[in-house]
């Protein structure tokens, strides 16, 4: 998910309180990490390499690891509070402030409990009213201030927004009720603190478990000290003003000594990729989704053929990342009647819709930046890497993801077969989805798309 303020910018609230670390409060499947105590050991050369957990620098409290539950493995969300009341939120690295469905919004459908003023002790009224726009739809909400909390982290007078209309299908049917931006920086034209401000947290990982309906983790806060990601880590710069993105190149389903290289995405300047919780699949210009059906063979629709399948490849900054088939086949459930707008958002789309039905998992987004064609790596990219988002030094860390998510060794030899046989991801089926739970990419109506080339 990603937003944009288009509406008049607010009035900055005059003594906003600090930040303030409160007691732990019991929300559901939420936990602290051990300072020293859990430790990921890699294999360096033979050598167990025990990768601590870090305790922060003096005078802050160790990482917070807090469970990010899975709805039908195309939505995250974690529990969090906002004056008093447990809401459940997507948190989103693709986007920056805290907006939520609340009851000011008459006419939407609410499957999740919305936010409520009215049982508030804390809320502090705004009054400005703006336009978000996403790419599902747009949203009329009102600003206001609120005490939220997240584990033992508590802001007080926290900038947040409430939905009084929307467009946004996705939250009809969602097992969320709030977008919890975690961008790198401000939002667009705002000077408000985001979360991650208030808070005081300059990184934080994420990683999402492979096997079917397992849950996916946050992890605020430093969990490997700097000198183990340096060593053991893939690294990429931070390239853009507004997001965590970075450049690809060579992405194919085959080695670049033998693709055809028209048929090979990203070659010579490369590409832009941002790396967005938010999103539930890989989204990909049009162009370079024909260039890529063209080098594998059909996926069969009772899912067949998936152990042939080529592994995905391609290089983010300078290293070679690659993704098995189960990170790019789908099966999908619960669709069938669905109406057309459900199936516009994948690229490839079937002639006859049926369930149980295998078939590539991307979307199409269509944007030209300043460091070439727009990707998004969405969830399945989550799921094979555990990925840490350093805010002070601009850097984006790649680490493997180990079972439950913890990290391991970047660099291994056999990567596909280390890649596939880790954890739950030894079962043969595909990942089921329901496109009705989607949530798809939104940078389309985040930025000026005005333009030709677009600034991220």
């Amino acid at each position: 998910f990603g937003a944009r303020l288009l509406g008049p910018h607010a009035a900055k609230l005059a003594n906003v309180a600090p930040l303030r670390w409160a007691q732990p409060r019991a929300l559901c499947a939420m936990r602290p990490i051990s300072a020293i105590a859990l430790a990921a050991s890699v294999a360096i050369s033979g050598h167990a390499v025990n990768l601590r957990r870090s305790a922060g620098q003096r005078g802050q409290l160790p990482p917070y690891r807090q469970t990010l539950h899975n709805f039908q493995n195309v939505q995250y969300y974690g529990d969090f509070l906002i004056g008093g009341q447990v809401i459940s939120g997507i948190f989103d690295t693709g986007s920056f402030e805290l907006l939520t469905r609340s009851t000011r919004c008459d006419h939407c459908v609410h499957p999740t409990p919305p936010y409520d003023r009215t049982k508030s002790k804390t809320y502090v009224k705004n009054g400005t009213v703006a336009k978000h726009v996403y790419g599902s739809g747009p949203c009329i909400s009102m600003q206001g201030y609120e005490t939220v909390s997240v584990g033992p982290m508590e802001s007080v007078n926290q900038s947040f927004w409430e939905i009084m209309r929307h467009q946004i299908q996705a939250l009809d049917n969602a097992k969320f009720a709030a977008i919890v931006g975690i961008g790198p920086d401000f939002a667009f034209g705002n000077t408000h603190k985001t979360l991650l401000m208030s808070f005081g947290i300059n990184e934080f990982s994420v990683c999402f478990q492979r096997g079917s309906g397992a849950p996916g983790y946050l992890t605020w806060g430093r969990e490997v000290e700097p000198e183990y990601k340096n060593l053991y880590y893939a690294k990429a710069s931070v390239k853009g003003k507004h997001h965590w993105v970075t450049t690809m190149h060579n992405v194919s389903f085959m080695p670049m000594s033998e693709a055809h290289l028209e048929n090979v995405p990203c070659m010579g300047t490369g590409c832009a990729v941002i790396i967005d919780s938010g999103t539930s699949l890989i989204a990909a210009p049009g162009l370079a989704l024909m260039q890529l059906s063209k080098q594998i063979e059909p996926i069969m629709q009772d899912c067949s053929n998936l152990h042939k399948l080529p592994t995905l490849r391609f290089d983010i900054d300078g290293t070679e990342f690659t993704l098995p088939p189960k990170a790019y086949v789908m099966r999908i459930t619960g669709a069938v009647l669905e109406a057309d707008s459900i199936w516009d958002i994948l690229f490839f789309k079937p002639k006859l819709r049926k369930l149980n039905m295998c078939m590539p998992a991307f979307m199409q987004i269509d944007m030209m930046s300043k460091m070439g064609p727009v990707w998004i790596l969405g969830m399945p990219f989550f799921r094979y890497y555990h990925t840490t988002f350093d805010r002070t030094t601009k850097e984006m860390h790649f680490a493997r993801a180990g079972p439950d998510c913890f990290p391991h060794h970047f660099h291994t030899n056999n990567t596909d077969k280390t890649l596939l046989a880790t954890g739950s991801d030894l079962d043969d089926g595909p990942m089921d989805m329901d496109p009705r739970a989607m949530v798809p990419p939104s940078l389309s109506s985040l930025i000026d798309t005005s333009a030709s080339i677009i600034d991220l």
